[in-house]
């Protein structure tokens, strides 16, 4: 019983005296200290088009009416800009020459990039043009623009199915083969209107 109480009294003695030393604590002087981190543009790949979009109007039946064939999968075209400048930048397309199959053209038929959308997903803007035809004879069209401030970051442009027509005259003669054409994309490192 004597050696319970002892006990009981060291404790309360270390309680009281442990309690005193946070009481009676003063600061005596304090310092502030600071983090950094900085970034520079990488060597490769700090502007650059990741992948880009393909259009597949599908097989149709001949017909010798007007006809507008609608792209028939969805695509993307992608750009990265991790450059950090915040200065933008504009994408172009170009049709190289009229579809084809052999020597033989489809005469007078025009694509026309209708209604692209920026993903959500997208961590980058920019303007996505609507409504863009497309000429053969393979001058630029703008068809996505990032102006100064934007772009930075990852930018997708969506082609969902039916962004993309192809209109062909009924009078166009036709053969029973699979016609193409090459679209080339350039990324330029300005916006359009700079």
């Amino acid at each position: 019983m004597k050696a319970n109480k002892i006990f009981l009294g060291l404790a309360t003695v270390s309680m009281v005296l442990s309690g005193s030393l946070v009481v009676n604590a003063e600061e005596t002087e304090s310092k502030d200290s600071k983090g950094d981190i900085g970034f520079t543009a990488p060597t490769e790949g700090a502007l650059t088009m990741l992948n880009v979009a393909d259009f597949d109007f599908g097989s149709n039946p001949i017909s010798a009416k007007d006809e507008v064939y609608k792209s028939k999968t969805d695509s993307v075209t992608t750009v990265q800009d991790i450059r950090g400048t915040e200065t933008g930048w504009t994408v172009q397309v170009a049709q190289n020459g009229q579809f084809k199959v052999g020597n033989k053209e489809l005469d007078n038929a025009q694509i026309t990039l209708k209604t692209p959308t920026i993903s959500d997903k997208s961590t980058g803007s920019a303007e996505a043009e609507t409504e863009v035809v497309l000429n053969t004879d393979g001058s630029g069209a703008t068809i996505l623009d990032a102006e100064k401030g934007q772009g930075n970051g990852v930018t997708i442009e969506n082609f969902a199915k039916d962004a993309a027509t192809l209109s062909v005259p009924g009078e166009t003669v036709k053969v029973a083969k699979q016609y193409e054409t090459t679209l080339t994309w350039t990324l330029l490192d300005q916006p359009e209107n700079n």
